[in-house]
């Protein structure tokens, strides 16, 4: 991971203007070393000795950091000779280079073999070489680019202590690991696919449709709006890459990312450019580009097809509502009128009889007496549900057995409307749930075969969300087993996973400290009531009194518009700069410096193009000089899996290396929430927000209790949000190791009491849900567990342990899972939704969640302190929110968000935009804070920490923008051989 501790390593020179939190992290030397190096002075008499010593210390303390010797006429920053003076207790030095050192070459020679012993690095040698290629080998199947490899490469010599060789040599290993890689690609695919197969392949796809347009860039094409067209279209793509039999090639042998990256090539350039490739090229381009887009279309048809089967569902029960309204007022007026004939005094009994009996004829036969009932029948009339049905018939659906409930009924259809029955057949054997029984086998033959249809396409959307049913050839719906680790790697490996994860083999370890954690929890609850401090009322609703505001002495808001006002204005441009300058944020997603003062501002653009509501043509207007395919292209490299990743984690390292975050939190408790951004409607995953009642599409942001935020991903609006919880808090943890994720905070939609169990097991944190709704406010507890009387309207003892105790084994399963990444959170907790009630895991987490979330709420009730906790980390959430705002206050462009990787793109751009914004902000603040002090002004840690970072009403995010380097050149763009970069004049 090309983190911020790695961020000088493989350079082979020193920006000019190195900061004196870059001296302190990576150049401050052990004192051990100091001491050795006072020796030497010391001991040294002759002519100079001050200078030659600093001289050898410039070099340790460089080879010490990257790595690599410092050549002779290299820069050497004032901040480092200013530090290494005062370290060895000379005076300080005002030489620029290291020339005026090393006027002799011996010497040059000398002091970096002695550096190179004393750190004991070693020259790469014959076999460090060996297990170098081998390492890049394994990283090739995986890496996006050469210059990934070369740093992948810096840092494992590095963490080897070996010399890091010259960059040529690095990179010609990096181009023959992927070669290596591609060959194995070219005979993977060659053994796969017939040669006439190719052929048609490679013909095909550049053939012209008769729209005009190629097979190439009509399967290009994402899908559109949310409708029946769209559904058509996915549908059709699906077909003609079925009947190239793309759903049966092997590519086993080629990894989904490697396989993603070629897709990714050939969709990132115009079809003319592809022609050009070598035919091996092409070949491997293309068919990954058709299995790939085969695995997507896939999954966006079966989002699209239980998104549309929960619509009918929805207009269904709706249509119900409204006749059941219809249906009352109709019976109210038939029993007002029977009550008159039955006053009616002047009329006989039998006339009275005869009349009543009108009444309830026009009435007609009582329809069905349930919601549930009326909400059925409504969608056995709705004629979308055979359409729908027709339409998924390219899928191949499959299921654990033949026996899967709803796959027998769809093969009993399909059959049906090949022969263009109209009647389903009265001997047919089917397993449908009992609540469809009754229609299914009523008289009504034809209302039987609708009634079939609607079951069909509940279970089958019901059996896609819980994994048994998939497809094959898709990436999000496949087989669950194929997900999890598989059984005899869990037989062989459970043990390392269980002493990786911290867990038991056996429940009982497991459960016994968590009932002895309830009983005190239940215990001191109940003391909380017998204070009067919570209130049960007869309804058996827990009531909390509001948390009071904190009594301070002094005024946040003014302290913190004080601050401010001393920092100042910025541009937008000037502060995206000079953090890069501070991280190097810009390497980290190209993987080396950028080349030129023109590609990194074609990273900017791109940058602000894909975090912002503008698009690449509204971003090169603003950019002076900049042409919109530059910015194109730059946001094709960053859809890269990744790449912004590793941006934002750099600036996470930093804005953590800041001495004022410390007042603001430990990072290791945090909240997350989304966040909508307005979208298009002809993104076909898009909702409506219910606040706004906009076309949008979910932001869902990780933010720790130190204002930082830590991730981002895009999400479904108006989806339970448990699953990206639990993967942003997984994914958090894995690329922070020294300071994890613990608590997090969560509101009501963010957890569910499966996730109240994954969360525990399979990412090691605790979720706090912060509760709305008092009815939601109970306390579960098994029956062996005493709760006081006091607590008897709020307690609920109907937790079974049983489950947990049988099914322990595979709930680790499927946490180790989630831990080691094998499966996404997000599908892990799909598959333990509400479809999936009645499993055996489903049974086993829900039990344990509830214990878990009563745990929660023991502590949530009976502990103001922890109660603020949860709400102040709550907050700072949001405060960050309406600086994301800020960043992106208007609609995702229309050609933007329709596939995956733009998402991610947008999501990951737009958290990265934001953390630069808050580490520019928090550096500002301890730069001020630290100048307030030198210069005796009041200020005090408890002052500072009730400030946050999340301002934004001092920095200009429009107009213009022009990207002025200055001194920040040396640091942000590599310098060519020979010399120091420069600024080349961009004109328009």
């Amino acid at each position: 991971m090309l983190n911020f501790h790695s961020r000088f390593i493989g350079v082979d020179r020193l920006p000019r203007a190195l900061s004196e939190l870059d001296v302190d992290v990576f150049f401050r030397l052990p004192q051990a070393t100091i001491d050795v190096m006072r020796e030497r002075l010391a001991n040294d008499h002759m002519p100079g000795a001050a200078t030659r010593q600093v001289g050898l210390a410039v070099q340790v303390a460089f080879m010490r950091a990257t790595g690599r010797p410092l050549d002779g006429v290299k820069i050497v920053p004032a901040a480092l000779l200013k530090y290494l003076s005062e370290e060895l207790r000379v005076r300080p030095f005002s030489f620029g280079s290291l020339r005026a050192i090393y006027k002799r070459g011996r010497t040059l020679h000398d002091h970096q073999q002695w550096a190179k012993a004393h750190l004991g690095l070693e020259v790469l040698s014959a076999e460090h070489k060996k297990a170098l290629s081998t390492m890049l080998l394994a990283q090739a199947s995986e890496a996006a680019s050469i210059d990934e490899l070369v740093a992948s490469a810096s840092r494992w010599l590095y963490d080897q202590k070996i010399l890091i060789p010259a960059d040529r040599t690095l990179r010609d290993l990096a181009r023959e690991a992927f070669s290596a890689v591609e060959a194995q690609a070219v005979v993977a695919i060659k053994k796969s696919l017939s040669a006439k197969q190719r052929a048609i392949c490679h013909k095909t796809v550049f053939d012209k449709q008769e729209s005009g347009i190629s097979v190439l860039e009509w399967l290009k094409k994402p899908p559109r709006r949310h409708g029946k067209k769209t559904l058509d279209e996915s549908v059709a793509k699906i077909r003609y890459l079925k009947q190239l039999d793309v759903h049966e090639w092997d590519f086993s042998k080629i990894t989904l990312p490697r396989q993603k990256a070629y897709a990714r090539a050939l969709t990132s350039r115009p079809p003319s450019e592809t022609r050009k490739r070598k035919d091996d090229t092409q070949l491997l381009e293309i068919a990954c580009f058709l299995r790939v887009t085969l695995f997507e279309l896939t999954d966006a048809t079966v989002y699209q097809f239980s998104r549309r089967a929960w619509d009918l569902h929805r207009h269904a029960a709706e249509k119900a509502v409204q006749k059941r309204s219809t249906s009352s007022g109709e019976y109210r007026s038939s029993l007002l009128a029977i009550r008159t004939l039955v006053d009616d005094g002047s009329r006989t009994p039998t006339q009275r009889l005869n009349d009543i009996r009108s009444v309830l004829n026009e009435l007609g036969e009582l329809g069905p007496a349930t919601r549930a009932a009326m909400t059925r029948n409504a969608l056995i009339d709705d004629g979308r549900v055979r359409q729908l049905l027709k339409s998924v018939s390219e899928l191949q659906f499959q299921g654990s057995s033949s026996n899967t409930r709803g796959l027998k009924e769809l093969e009993t259809l399909y059959s049906a409307y090949e022969g263009n029955d109209s009647e389903l057949p009265p001997d047919v054997e089917l397993s449908v749930s009992d609540t469809w029984r009754e229609e299914i086998d009523g008289p009504d033959r034809k209302r039987a075969l609708r009634a079939l249809e609607a079951s069909t396409v509940l279970e089958l959307r019901r059996g896609l969300r819980r994994g048994s049913i998939w497809i094959d050839h898709s990436m999000s719906y496949r087989e669950l087993e194929q997900m999890l680790i598989p059984r005899e790697e869990w037989e062989r490996e459970r043990a390392r996973h269980l002493s990786v994860m911290g867990l038991p083999e056996n429940a009982n370890e497991f459960l016994n400290p968590l009932l002895e954690t309830l009983k005190i929890g239940i215990e001191a609850l109940a003391e909380v009531g017998r204070q009067g401090k919570i209130e049960i009322d007869d309804d058996g609703m827990l009531r909390l009194p509001k948390l009071e505001a904190l009594e301070l002495d002094f005024e946040p808001k003014k302290i913190s518009q004080a601050i401010f006002k001393d920092i100042g204005t910025v541009q937008f441009p000037d502060l995206i700069v000079e953090v890069d300058a501070l991280v190097n944020h810009s390497e980290a997603v190209l993987g080396r410096r950028a080349r030129s003062p023109q590609e990194l501002i074609a990273y900017y653009g791109a940058l602000l193009a894909q975090g912002t509501d503008r698009d690449a043509k509204a971003v090169a207007t603003m950019i002076p000089g900049l042409d919109p395919a530059d910015v194109t292209g730059m946001m094709h490299f960053l859809e890269a899996p990744h790449r912004l990743e590793r941006a934002n984690q750099r600036v996470l390292d930093f804005l953590k290396k800041i001495p004022v975050t410390q007042l603001w939190g430990d990072g290791q408790f945090a909240s997350s929430d989304m966040m909508a951004l307005d979208a298009s409607r002809n993104m076909f995953n898009a909702r409506i927000d219910p606040r706004r009642r906009t076309f949008a599409t979910g932001v869902y942001t990780h933010v720790l209790n130190s204002h930082a935020l830590g991730y981002s991903q895009p999400v479904v609006l108006n989806s339970r949000q448990t699953g990206p919880a639990i993967h942003g808090a997984v994914r958090y943890n894995q690329l922070n190791e020294s300071n994890k994720l613990l608590r997090l905070a969560v509101d009501t939609h963010g957890y569910s009491y499966t996730g109240m169990t994954m969360a525990k097991l399979g990412a090691r944190l605790d979720l706090c849900p912060r509760l709305q709704d008092l009815k939601e406010r109970k306390l579960y507890l098994p029956r062996s567990i005493d709760a006081p009387v006091e607590l008897d309207g709020v307690v609920m003892r109907d937790v079974s342990l049983r489950p947990i105790r049988k099914y322990w084994d595979e709930l680790l399963r499927w946490s180790a899972s989630i831990f080691s990444g094998r499966m996404s959170a997000n599908v892990a907790m799909e598959r333990l939704g509400s479809a999936s009630h009645g499993t055996r895991v489903h049974k086993a987490a829900d039990q344990l969640g509830r214990l878990l979330r009563t745990q929660f709420l023991c502590d949530y009730f009976s502990n103001p302190d922890f109660r603020r906790e949860v709400h102040t980390v709550l907050n700072r959430g949001e405060s960050v929110h309406q600086l994301q705002r800020v960043i992106h206050d208007g609609r995702i462009p229309a050609a933007r968000g329709r596939r995956r990787d733009e998402l991610v793109a947008i999501s990951g751009a737009h958290g990265l935009l934001t953390n630069l914004v808050l580490a520019w902000n928090a550096s500002k603040i301890n730069d001020t804070v630290e100048h307030w002090r030198k210069t005796r002004r009041p200020i005090e840690d408890k002052w500072v920490a009730h400030i946050g970072p999340a301002h934004f009403r001092h920095i200009n995010f429009s107009g213009t923008m022009a990207f002025n380097f200055g001194r920040y050149l040396d640091m942000l763009v590599a310098a060519p051989s020979g010399g120091s970069a420069r600024v080349v004049p961009i004109r328009r």
